[in-house]
């Protein structure tokens, strides 16, 4: 992560990838100490990535692994862990007081203590990061019991979206002595084969990056097996590889820092096996024409050459359960290869459903209903479940290759075009011969490249996407006698919309509170008078901000309308405390409503995709 502050509250580092990719960013979602919900992620962890400097200033990502719980929330600006670290990860020496000088203040200027985290739940999907100190006097090491103690003042922390992890249940193992390539664990910098073959095959790595000596970053990176490639070298040359950055959430914290300190710390776990390959080296990062020169149909990528390695066999403390049970992210793109490898000049492609564009409806003047056909490899037995999305690919209908600059479209410059969008059709909706349709509900939005093309086309436009897949676990509790709230804003009813009717059918008591501009009540008055939709009006409270004049004929479509901004005292009620909550609207609304039901169960759809 990175410190915030100036005027943007982005350092020099990420203000200058930020340019260079054309894209402008708005606040830091950095926050200063550690949410309820980052703390019970990080409790709950029993693998969190760790990011330290050595005295000598390289950055090292190391895994620390325990039963869950092994590191605790002490409070909002405190968590402490006690964790066997097994012999030979460089932990020991960033931690140890050899090579920082006796006086404190010397070793904090070089970089003593500082620790970047990553609690990361492979098995849902779940990251959250977290920066701090762990100064002298708040570390102990116990060599002889492979034991580290430390506690870490929490400066900053910030949730991760979920969109390249590849989903694997991990189990702990007994901590063993670990075999290893030499005695003293390290490895020559041109890796040994050993090396080269765990890095081919890994879908995932973990990397630590340092802000000079302000602050660190731990992250992962991820896509499918491969997606690291290693540059062919002269015999005894240190090894180079490069790997793409897809598009993510664009602050660019990692890259950011490279920016001000070009060097990294890598980990590449092989959970099969156990071995960990730590590394350590220098980092270009690869922009457009740059990136394009070296990687198949690449605008961004990091060029890393290693300047120290340690492998170290069977030494983590997690397990696959089963691998037969690992769930590929449907972002991952297909494997990207060097130039200089064989077919490099070609971009792989693979098999699997299309979605063609068979109807569009206007619902309103900005939300508009869509039906798709797909084709392909199809499940017939089931396709999604209700309430969640689908992932579509328009990267073919969009992409024009690299450009330098365009100031009609910044954000492409670094777009997969790769969109998710929940899919507001129920699962059975669509049977017979209209078999393998869904609908998407979407509102228009006037800075997304895909919404504008999306109402754009007219049925004959023929057009037809890959779909990446469909996930999200964003599903409503229906029980009977169970008490359900619903809060969504826009079109953050669609989760909603494929539930509604099994909800209904189990006799929950349902209250739905829906916020929508006066322009768009239109769409309301579609969304519950469609089949399916039955009880909806009758448990409808909407809130109307905008135009009153355009929101005629709300009343006629909820048990109740409210011309203003939707308030704590509406949700809140005596002897309502067993109401189970359900949100799907922007940040800055979910945010607040999540403060008002304090102490209450709130489950909510968060895609920072």
């Amino acid at each position: 992560m990175s410190t915030v502050f100036g005027d943007y509250g982005w350092h020099s580092g990420e203000r200058n990838m930020q340019r260079l990719v054309g894209v402008n960013q708005g606040r830091n979602p950095t926050n200063w100490n550690l949410s309820p919900r980052a703390a019970q992620v990080i409790s709950s962890s029993s693998l969190i990535a760790v990011g330290t400097t050595s005295s000598s200033g390289e950055p090292w990502a190391s895994l620390l692994t325990g039963m869950p719980g092994f590191m605790q929330y002490v409070s909002k600006d405190t968590v402490a862990a006690q964790t066997v670290v097994p012999i030979g990860d460089p932990i020991y020496g960033s931690f140890g007081d050899e090579g920082w000088g006796e006086d404190v203040d010397e070793g904090d200027s070089k970089g003593e203590g500082m620790i970047a985290g990553l609690a990361i739940d492979l098995e849902h999907r779940l990251r959250q990061k977290f920066y701090g100190k762990s100064r002298r006097g708040m570390r102990k090491v116990e060599m002889g019991m492979s034991l580290i103690t430390f506690v870490i003042s929490i400066e900053q922390s910030m949730g991760n979206c979920p969109k390249y992890i590849n989903t694997r249940r991990l189990e702990p193992v007994p901590a063993t002595v670990p075999a290893n390539l030499t005695d003293k664990h390290e490895v020559p910098t041109s890796l040994p084969q050993e090396a080269l073959d765990l890095i081919a095959r890994s879908d995932m790595f973990f990397v630590a990056s340092r802000n000079g000596y302000q602050d660190m970053d731990v992250n992962h990176r991820g896509g499918p097996p491969g997606f690291v490639r290693v540059l062919p070298s002269a015999p005894e040359a240190p090894t180079t590889m490069i790997w793409p950055e897809y598009s993510g959430n664009r602050l660019y914290q990692t890259l950011g820092n490279l920016q001000i300190t070009p060097l990294a710390g890598l980990t590449f776990p092989d959970y099969n096996t156990g071995d960990m390959l730590y590394l350590t080296g220098k980092t270009e990062i690869l922009v457009g024409e740059d990136a394009e020169k070296e990687m198949n149909r690449c605008k961004l990528a990091v060029k890393f050459t290693v300047t120290s390695a340690r492998y170290s066999k069977g030494s983590l403390g997690l397990r696959l359960a089963d691998p037969e049970e690992i769930g590929w992210s449907p972002y991952n793109p297909t494997v990207r290869l060097l130039k200089t490898e064989e077919g490099g000049q070609k971009q792989l492609s693979g098999g699997g459903m299309t979605a063609r564009l068979i109807k569009s409806e206007r619902l309103a003047d900005t939300i508009a209903r869509f039906t798709f056909q797909l084709s392909g490899k199809l499940d017939k037995k089931e396709l999604y479940k209700a309430g969640q999305y689908v992932m579509l690919n328009f990267e073919e209908e969009l992409s024009v290759g690299y450009r330098h600059m365009d100031d009609s479209d910044p954000q492409g410059l670094n777009d997969d075009y790769v969109r998710s969008f929940t899919v507001s059709s129920r699962p059975d909706q669509f049977q017979g011969s209209d078999d393998g349709k869904f609908q998407l509900t979407i509102r228009r939005n006037p800075n997304g490249a895909v919404t504008r093309y999306l109402f754009q086309q007219g049925v004959g436009a023929n057009l037809e996407v890959p779909v990446q897949g469909f996930g999200g676990e964003f599903f409503m509790e229906k029980t009977e006698g169970g008490k359900v709230g619903i809060i969504a804003a826009g079109v953050g009813i669609t989760p909603f919309m494929a539930q509604w009717q099994d909800l209904q059918k189990s006799g929950a008591d349902v209250r739905l509170f829906w916020a929508m501009r006066g322009e768009d009540v239109k769409a309301v008055k579609t969304i519950v008078g469609m089949e399916g939709m039955e009880g909806m009006k009758e448990a409808l409270r909407l809130f109307v901000t905008g135009n009153k004049e355009e929101a005629e004929g709300a009343e006629e479509i909820a048990a109740r309308v409210e011309y203003r901004r939707l308030e704590k005292a509406d949700l809140i009620e005596e002897g309502d405390e067993e109401r189970k909550w359900y949100i799907c609207t922007g940040l800055a609304m979910q945010k607040q409503v999540i403060g008002w039901l304090d102490g209450r169960y709130v489950s909510y759809e968060e895609f920072t995709y």
